[in-house]
């Protein structure tokens, strides 16, 4: 069967759901495609953009569309009985190049890796599609796994409830087979006019079963991420905490009596990953994109770190949590190449930390780990969250801020607390009055640029806001911490709003990954694109 797998724009990150679901599909015999909404140029596509003449617009797409070998325009003798808008409208511009890719490819599934706030776009997509097509759509990843009310949608005709990898094959495999595909464990169907809501399928035992994600699929789709040096890498699957802002909790609720939650691929089968794309790629650094990376089990982390410096032996840095740290493990991983760890510091409010996002974690306990990668040399970078349902949310804020200049990490990044459907810091911010949650809701694709939660006033929620764009600047520059009430007021947020991605821009390229001239030349256009792209979100 032909199956098209579709993503929004992915910022310089890979979709490694969409990687390993193709791979899966392929090793079964499937003709897989991936087709990325509004993705960047690459510079090579910028340079062939500007000798195109004026009377050939990017994307569009007429009934007798001419080719083009460089992927820019149309592909030849497609025969579409109608053709794509050409008025400029935002949507046509972000939708363009995937509908040509669906119509040329005329798929028999299309499948949509969905986060919460990019759903909109995506069911817009879907329903313009199926206007020009006939295919079986599936919404599968965090969105319709917490809001299985998607299902309902028009044009949605089935939904993944939870892990996939195994679940969408036998979903297609059925499709094809000419089966029961409505009663696919993991999936709620539409069909003849009812909606069969199928139980979840047993999780993934053996991670090593899988295939190796498909980077080709996900690099054609967007040739700008194979550019980018630095590259995400997954070792395991599963977080045991119980954090109230995280989909995790919820999550392993789901999957009670159905596997193990925490898991982890063999050290020599990442590695292998890893040997396999720094032969084909330009790699320069290796993001562990774990949710937790040292929860591993016993001589996990030294056979990694032994296996890692012998034939990998590039810069790296992984996800971490406090608590689950031992120095003996930082020590190894330093030893491998370990240079940089993202650390959830997330509340520097002790009460609000505990009791509204039950971190469960003491301040002490983060200090003192993160004064230990320190003494071994390691680079911190962390994570914190902003505008809490609290009636002092601000004060809360500002010891968020004294804690991180406490801490001095090497980037300090602050986004606001974004209450995800099925999470319970969304049931609790509803039941303070802080958030309302019903079909009218709007949910954000980004949880950088504005509050979901409702404040006293205006005022209240905009110094938030104000002091969340200014924060990580303040971390690096400590004297401006006594301004930072007083410029928090100010009506400056869309200059505040500049101003932070600029910073969060320079964090994450030079602070935090090796600077090689070479590569950074070439990579400069991509970031810009996404910096362009994330200032620009609404």
């Amino acid at each position: 069967m032909k199956v098209l797998l579709v993503c929004k724009e992915m910022i310089g990150y890979e979709r490694t759901a969409i990687m390993v679901l193709g791979s899966k599909l392929k090793e079964s015999g499937h003709e897989v495609k991936a087709a990325v909404l509004k993705r960047p140029l690459t510079s090579e596509e910028k340079e062939k953009e500007k000798k195109k003449k004026k009377s050939e617009p990017k994307f569009l797409l007429h009934s007798d569309a001419y080719a083009a070998e460089d992927g820019e325009k149309v592909w030849k003798n497609t025969n579409l009985e109608s053709g794509l808008s050409n008025s400029g409208d935002k949507k046509d511009f972000i939708f363009n190049e995937a509908l040509i890719k669906a119509l040329s490819f005329q798929p028999d599934v299309v499948g949509y890796s969905v986060m919460t706030g990019e759903h909109y776009d995506i069911l817009e997509f879907n329903k313009t599609l199926k206007e020009k097509m006939n295919f079986i759509s599936v919404m599968g990843g965090p969105h319709p796994t917490f809001n299985k009310t998607v299902i309902e949608e028009d044009g949605i005709d089935a939904i993944c409830t939870g892990e996939g990898d195994v679940a969408f094959d036998e979903f297609i495999n059925k499709i094809k087979n000419k089966e029961d595909y409505w009663l696919s464990k993991s999936f709620y169907v539409k069909y003849n006019g009812e909606i069969y809501k199928n139980g979840l399928a047993p999780l993934v035992d053996n991670l090593d079963d899988l295939p190796y994600p498909d980077r080709d699929l996900l690099y054609d789709a967007d040739p700008s991420l194979a550019e980018v040096g630095l590259k995400s890498f997954i070792a395991g699957r599963g977080c045991p905490y119980k954090c109230s802002y995280c989909f995790n909790k919820q999550y392993n609720d789901n999957y009670k009596g159905l596997g193990k939650i925490i898991r982890a691929r063999s050290p020599e089968k990442v590695v292998r990953e890893i040997e396999g794309v720094l032969k084909k790629y330009p790699l320069n650094m290796v993001n562990m994109n774990d949710d937790v990376f040292m929860l591993k089990p016993n001589g996990w982390i030294q056979e990694f770190a032994k296996l890692y410096k012998e034939r990998i032996n590039l810069p790296f840095s992984s996800n971490v949590r406090a608590s689950s740290v031992k120095e003996e493990d930082i020590i190894a991983l330093k030893d491998s190449g370990m240079t940089h760890v993202w650390m959830g510091v997330e509340c520097g409010d002790e009460e609000a930390a505990n009791d509204i996002f039950l971190r469960n974690t003491t301040n002490e306990t983060i200090i003192r780990v993160n004064n230990l990668f320190v003494k071994h040399g390691v680079k911190v970078n962390t994570f914190n969250i902003m505008a809490l349902p609290t009636e002092n949310a601000f004060e809360v804020d500002l010891k968020t801020l004294d804690l991180n200049l406490k801490l001095k990490p090497n980037f300090a990044s602050f986004g606001l607390l974004y209450p995800f459907p099925g999470t319970a810091i969304a049931r609790m911010a509803i039941s303070r009055g802080y958030f309302e949650e019903d079909k009218n809701t709007l949910y954000l694709d980004s949880n950088k640029n504005r509050s979901m939660l409702k404040f006293k006033n205006e005022y209240e929620k905009r110094k938030i806001e104000n002091l969340q764009k200014l924060a990580g600047i303040c971390v690096d520059f400590p004297f401006l911490r006594p301004l930072i009430p007083y410029l928090s007021k100010l009506p400056l947020t869309k200059f505040y709003h500049f101003l932070f991605y600029l910073h969060l821009g320079y964090s994450h390229k030079i602070k935090s990954q090796p600077i090689k001239l070479k590569s950074l030349l070439k990579e400069i256009p991509i970031y810009f694109n996404y910096f362009k792209n994330l200032v620009f979100k609404s």
